[in-house]
């Protein structure tokens, strides 16, 4: 009988431990930005086949730390829209913040691939694929990628608190900065 009772002890302690550790969701941002992000929502679901609305949206979502949502909306873009590099970059940025590298450096590099293959496909007589792709979005890419791969090498499980995440992308940028040559302009992670 005295087991029964310190079961039930214990289980009203516990359910009285986590009433107590409930909390409510946090806000996801202040009123002006909530404006702002509310905006860019509608947009994207006004027109669905915008990447470039897409690309806004999600930026917004990974700028205030929401990889999850980032990772939701262009899941749920039309798949159309993944093929295209900068939507693709998108998911590998939305994947490295969530903590999943593997599947950030897997995307990052077909999205460097299909940059490559509508630059490299301009001056031969194949079939050019339709993707919106610039030199200055290779690099982007490339540098992206660069560091994932580190990251992947080094065994960084999360790079959100890792410090080597940091180095990864600042070797990264060393390597663009010595193949375009450093012009005084400060490079940026993406």
């Amino acid at each position: 009988m005295e087991i029964r009772v310190n079961l039930v002890l214990i289980a009203l302690l516990s359910l009285a431990w986590l009433g107590l550790r409930a909390q409510t969701p946090s806000r996801i941002t202040s009123e002006a930005a909530a404006g702002h992000l509310a905006q860019l929502e509608d947009t994207c679901a006004q027109d669905k086949a915008d990447p470039q609305a897409l690309v806004e949206l999600t930026n917004a979502y990974l700028e205030i730390g929401y990889p999850a949502l980032a990772v939701l909306a262009l899941r749920a873009a039309q798949p159309v829209l993944l093929e295209e590099p900068a939507v693709a970059h998108q998911l590998a940025r939305a994947y490295e913040q969530g903590g999943r590298l593997l599947d950030a450096l897997a995307t990052a590099d077909l999205a460097l691939d299909r940059c490559s293959r509508v630059l490299g496909a301009a001056h031969l007589d194949t079939e050019l694929p339709t993707f919106a792709c610039s030199e200055r979005t290779l690099s982007k890419l490339d540098t992206h990628k660069s560091a994932l791969e580190r990251m992947v090498r080094w065994g960084i499980v999360d790079p959100r608190v890792d410090p080597r995440a940091q180095r990864a992308y600042d070797l990264a940028l060393r390597r663009a900065r010595i193949a375009i040559g450093d012009f005084g302009v400060p490079a940026s992670v993406p």
